[in-house]
């Protein structure tokens, strides 16, 4: 939960300058993770900062946790759907939508949450429903 508002307040003057709102829906007061949260806020930065590149004037982003048990599933969601192409590549290293210089970011989330935070993410994305990318992370370190 306090790694899901230091991500959002990060982007506080860039949706200012948007008209972009990030609610935050559900949160996951009292929840305990054993990995390193610099890297799951890395991860949710990550997550925030491409539905916010995503969106245009006027729309909002939703990010939230649920707390499954054995696992915690942080979530960001955004009104915009993504093409064919970038379904097929968003996690391939150096693929960006947004130009040259750019396609790390989606990489590098998968990189941080399987290699050194034992989860995983993933996305959906369809017309009529938005994208929603998935971060699913174990609350205990593997045995």
């Amino acid at each position: 939960d306090q790694e899901i508002q230091k991500a959002v307040r990060l982007f506080d003057y860039a949706c200012l300058g948007k008209d972009i709102a990030i609610n935050v829906e559900r949160s996951c007061p009292g929840a305990t993770l054993y990995g390193d949260p610099a890297l799951l806020r890395r991860v949710v930065v990550n997550m925030l900062k491409n539905a916010l590149e995503a969106s245009t004037r006027g729309d909002s982003i939703k990010i939230g946790c649920g707390d499954l048990g054995d696992a915690l599933r942080v979530w960001v969601w955004n009104e915009a759907v993504m093409g064919a192409e970038a379904k097929l590549r968003v996690f391939q290293r150096s693929f960006s939508t947004k130009g040259k210089g750019r396609g790390l970011g989606s990489y590098g989330m998968k990189i941080l949450a399987e290699r050194y935070l034992g989860g995983t993410v993933s996305f959906v994305s369809e017309e009529g429903a938005g994208t929603t990318f998935s971060l699913l992370i174990p609350k205990d370190p593997a045995p």
